[in-house]
């Protein structure tokens, strides 16, 4: 695959909306304390590419990376 063609970002984006399109969209999500969230308001997000989706992205690599690592180790 050609590096200019390959956005590791972009591709870490489509893989964090297609596990959250699994979801129920109308489920609301905890965010620290009292803040709830839904699903589609995530997808929104994501979709936006803003600094609360870039988080979100951020988080779930980081915890399908732990996900991986555990069934290896």
């Amino acid at each position: 695959m050609k590096s200019e063609l390959f956005n590791l970002e972009e591709e870490q984006k489509k893989l964090v909306l297609e596990r959250f399109k699994t979801l129920n969209p109308k489920a609301k999500i905890i965010l620290g304390g009292d803040e709830e969230i839904t699903v589609r308001e995530l997808i929104e997000h994501v979709q936006k590419g803003d600094e609360f989706g870039k988080k979100v992205v951020h988080v779930q690599m980081k915890m399908l990376k732990i996900l991986a690592s555990g069934a290896n180790g």
